[in-house]
């Protein structure tokens, strides 16, 4: 990953700079003398052409934030933000004597009311910074020359750096802030003892590649990709770096032109036709036209990653932040373009079986909303690894013992968290475990609905149990909704135990099932006979199956999903006259 991350660098040396780039509305000046003496504050627009001006750096560490005067203003303690100013500056007068002295610490709270009096919206971001005689710190030599020498100060070890392989000098300094130094067992060798100087040995690193791997990360985070609302980074690698220059001025560079909800298609489709030409993009039929997987309704990049040729691929990294602490969530590497199509593939299915009308990973992450649950699927579903059906059964059923025992006085619809569910799941299985996907059309007859239970992919050949399952769950359904329609309420739901019912509690609702059909009159019907002659046959034939209660109670809620999409298969006017 680092070394990808660092070829994608090395695509923007031109831009590497000592300074970084922060989203900020406006910029509060501390304005003083040539002697660093207070005089004023003013306030401007931030600038992104002032950058080299505003000569902003985050630091490593929080304390303070920066390597330079210039940082966020924090809102809720201005005081501490000119301390904070004040503790950079003179970090680097340390290094460097010929830096020029801030002199203001005795009057801070005259500053402080100064500064608020020029914050009319606190919905805005301000950076805070100085100037001596209205010259910026980028615009002193000194500044300039202390903050480079200030970044490589670490960088005294000569090691081999373990991004480029070459011996230089290095550090342990890595563009993410997930290592840790001050536990025993987090880094290589022994650690009583141990110096900063000496953390190398984690992580060596030289400085060319920091910069490198630090320009590539800041230009990949501006262009927000996210899946279900989950904000992931997405690095590019290719075999050939032509190939990945290509990529870069073709497609990346033109969308972080634009914000994501305002894609210039007409002008992202010139960019690409000329990958097309160049044999590494496939098509530009459909492009942009909302068939999209991550859940973004706006703009999906899997959309467009997708259409690219196996000549690239990337790593998808989940970072988690929690102060100035970050925590890798999920890393996925080595994802190809034709591995996003095929999950493609799956979701054109699902939809087109009509289990659901648009599938997406929103839909997912609506049953595993736990974010460590939501990972378990991203990943598995990426690169194709199973995940245990217990896992995934009893993720399912804690939604879906509450949906269905909270539809105490109504039907459920069509369209229902149940057929989502059974939408999560097929997609699960089908793009980890590679099952057939049978065609499936609508079935216009029992027989037909039969045979289109038995064609799903979560149906696996002489799984009997599955079947009838499903078959009971309908004709459950199909009894509750004319208690519904009689009573406003569903009595027989509370025969179902909460839906924790074991293989022994089905085989004993059978008959109550068939009592109720005859009393409510429904068991005249011929097709309600067919349908419960076929469930009792399956049921009884049986063996009991190896399967949890989760397992059990989803087959049999599943059933009762369907009834909605094919009830129509039961009440049929010819019937109506026999009965």
């Amino acid at each position: 990953m680092l070394r990808a991350l660092k070829e994608w660098g090395e695509l923007y040396k031109q831009e590497i700079k000592p300074y970084e780039t922060p989203e900020a509305d406006y910029v509060i000046i501390i304005e003083l003398d040539d002697q660093g003496n207070y005089q004023e504050v003013s306030v401007e627009e931030f600038s992104s052409e002032k950058l080299d001006k505003y000569l902003f750096r985050k630091a490593q560490g929080s304390n303070p934030p920066t390597e330079t005067p210039t940082l966020f203003l924090n809102l809720e303690d201005i005081g501490k933000s000119i301390g904070n100013l004040i503790k950079a500056n003179n970090n680097l007068k340390k290094k460097s004597g010929s830096v020029p002295e801030i002199k203001i610490e005795q009057l801070k709270e005259r500053i402080i009311k100064d500064i608020e009096a020029c914050i009319h919206n606190k919905k805005n971001k301000y950076l805070l910074t100085v100037r001596f005689g209205k010259k910026y710190i980028g615009e002193i030599k000194e500044y300039r020359e202390c903050l480079e020498r200030s970044l490589q100060h670490e960088y005294k070890v000569k090691h081999i750096c373990a991004v480029c392989g070459q011996e230089k000098n290095v550090s342990y300094r890595i563009p993410f802030k997930f290592l840790t130094y001050d536990k025993p067992g987090y880094f290589v060798g022994w650690f009583e003892g141990k110096t900063k100087d000496q953390f190398y040995s984690n992580s060596p690193i030289c400085f060319d590649c920091y910069e490198k791997m630090r320009i590539a990360r800041e230009k990949l985070e501006d262009l927000k990709f996210n899946l279900a609302g989950v904000k992931y980074l997405f690095i590019p690698e290719a075999l050939k770096k032509d190939t990945l220059q290509k990529i870069k001025e073709k497609l990346f560079d033109p969308l972080g032109k634009f914000s994501l909800k305002q894609i210039d298609k007409a002008m992202l489709e010139n960019e690409l036709s000329f990958l097309v030409q160049e044999g590494i993009f496939l098509s530009l039929s459909d492009l942009l036209d909302e068939y999209e997987i991550s859940g973004n309704k706006d703009f999906d990049f899997l959309s467009i990653f997708r259409k690219l040729k196996d000549v690239v691929w990337g790593h998808f990294l989940f970072i988690k932040r929690e102060q100035s602490r970050e925590i890798i969530e999920l890393y996925i590497e080595e994802v190809f373009p034709s591995r996003i199509n095929q999950l493609f593939g799956i979701k054109e299915y699902i939809e087109k079986a009509d289990f659901v009308k648009d599938f997406d990973y929103e839909k997912i992450r609506k049953f595993f909303d736990r974010m460590e649950d939501f990972y378990v699927v991203v990943d598995a579903t990426f690169r194709g690894t199973k995940i245990a059906d217990g896992y995934i059964f009893r993720v399912l059923m804690e939604k879906l013992r509450k949906y269905v025992l909270e539809l105490e006085d109504r039907t459920i619809p069509e369209y229902s968290q149940i057929m989502e569910a059974m939408a999560v799941y097929l997609f699960i299985k089908l793009s980890t475990e590679g099952l057939k996907m049978e065609k499936v059309n609508k079935p216009e007859s029992l027989r037909q609905m039969f045979e289109w239970i038995e064609k799903l992919p979560m149906v696996k050949s002489g799984e009997d149990w599955k079947i009838a399952l499903m078959l009971f769950g309908f004709l459950t359904e199909h009894l509750m909704d004319k208690q519904i329609k009689e009573r406003g309420s569903k009595p027989f739901l509370k025969k179902l135990k909460g839906l924790k019912m074991n293989w022994e509690n089905f085989l004993g609702l059978l008959p109550e099932l068939r009592q109720k059909l005859e009393e409510y009159e429904l068991y005249d019907y011929p097709s309600v006979k067919t349908l419960f002659g076929e469930l009792s046959e399956r049921l009884l034939r049986a063996e009991k199956p190896k399967a949890t209660i989760e397992e059990l109670n989803f087959y049999f809620v599943a059933g009762m999903g369907i009834y909605a999409k094919f009830k129509g298969l039961i009440y049929r006017k010819d019937e109506e006259v026999q009965s």
